[in-house]
């Protein structure tokens, strides 16, 4: 019972701490928005490089990322964006709700590996894996995309680019 209680714990103080907390606005870096999904898609090709998956691990590996791209795209648009008259800048504060779905999402991947266990055959371990790399780079590449997209509009609406 302590190897499912301690990291559920552990992730709730860690949602408690940051939902306590107050995001502060601050200004969007536009320019820095791909490196991320950049640099998760070289440990990606790594990883594959590695272990290449099979044809239902490709399979799951494109499900995980539509999966991804669906809640990275709510989560983008769950962040707060606002055009600042006086610096000319977007500004972006994390909204509270897009915390509490990434920590979310760890959980369940947790939940996902307690379930199937250390007993598993390597097979359903790398499956897992390979939607897990699909999920995280969708979430990733798709909430950057929508952050970039909506300073876009934001920008247009303002007069600037």
């Amino acid at each position: 019972m302590t190897n499912v209680a301690g990291p559920l714990l552990t992730l709730a103080l860690v949602l408690a701490l940051r939902l306590r907390r107050r995001h502060p606005e601050r200004p969007l870096s536009r320019r820095f928005l791909w490196l991320a999904p950049s640099l998760y898609l070289a440990v990606i090709a790594f990883a594959l490089s590695r272990h290449p998956p099979g044809a239902k691990g490709l399979l799951l590996l494109g499900t995980g990322l539509l999966v991804g791209a669906a809640a990275g795209w709510w989560r983008g648009r769950l962040f707060i964006l606002r055009f600042d008259e006086v610096s000319g800048e977007v500004l972006l504060r994390r909204s509270r709700w897009a915390v509490t779905m990434l920590v979310s999402l760890v959980a369940l991947r947790f939940l996902a590996n307690l379930w199937i266990g250390p007993g598993a055959p390597e097979s359903v371990t790398l499956n897992l894996t390979d939607f897990a790399l699909g999920t995280i780079f969708g979430l990733i590449a798709v909430t950057r995309l929508e952050i970039a997209l909506r300073a876009r509009a934001l920008l247009a609406a303002a007069g600037r680019r």
